[in-house]
């Protein structure tokens, strides 16, 4: 048998998690972040649909590619 020419591979760091935040406080943040932009849905045979938050100069490009304004 031969001998493993492999490197030991680096330990990944240990990644902490941020505070945990209550479901009202995620709410809150993801409707700040989304404030002032246009959303836009699209539907798929499946009946699938997906919403893309979209800043207002970019609607045309978005509705060529099949989405449509709320």
């Amino acid at each position: 048998m031969s001998t493993s020419v492999k490197r030991p591979r680096a330990r990944k760091p240990i990644e902490t998690t941020g505070p945990a935040m209550s479901h009202a406080d995620h709410l809150l943040s993801l409707h700040t972040r989304e404030q002032g932009k246009t959303v836009m849905y699209k539907q798929d045979a499946w009946g699938h649909v997906e919403t893309r938050f979209v800043r207002t100069q970019n609607v045309p490009v978005w509705e060529a590619k099949g989405f449509t304004v709320r």
